[in-house]
């Protein structure tokens, strides 16, 4: 099976085998999940440490695993349910709420005054660049074009 994705511009190549011939489309879809795998596995890796393990032993490395795949999908869940209100931020992220937990939970340095506006602050300034980086994304948003101030201020004895 060959495949021309257009955002990657090359020719992607699939050798597919069945005990039992199948219809293309069910192919098609096994083939195109190789990329959702493949960046999950690349959030597993930068968030939880799917990569950072020093084993030797099978029952070593399973356990690793089994702990870093269970933070990634608490991880996952807790992203997913956050409600998705204002368009102009950036929807609540894997490591966004990766960074909440440190900030709420594990550390106790910073105080909430201070990690709340800095995520929104965060999550506005990406979504402005994913604007200005994909400009069909959303015609309907501005494009900071208007010379507006997007300047953000810390609350008092934050920053």
């Amino acid at each position: 099976m060959a495949a021309h994705p257009p955002h990657i511009g090359e020719l992607a190549f699939y050798r597919c085998w069945s005990p039992r011939p199948g219809p293309l489309h069910i192919l098609v879809t096994v083939a195109g999940s190789r990329w959702n795998i493949e960046e999950l596995f690349q959030t597993g890796k930068g968030q939880v440490g799917l990569d950072h393990y020093q084993v030797r032993s099978w029952t070593g490395w399973h356990r690793s695993m089994t702990v870093a795949m269970l933070a990634l999908a608490v991880l996952t869940i807790l992203a997913a349910q956050q409600p998705d209100t204002d368009p102009k931020i950036v929807a609540l992220t894997i490591a966004e709420t990766r960074r909440f937990l440190n900030a709420f939970i594990l550390a106790t340095s910073l105080l909430p005054e201070h990690t709340l506006p800095w995520s929104i602050w965060r999550r506005t300034s990406q979504a402005r660049a994913r604007r200005s980086h994909n400009p069909g994304w959303n015609s309907s948003v501005d494009r900071c074009r208007d010379g507006a101030s997007r300047t953000f201020t810390w609350p008092a004895g934050t920053g």
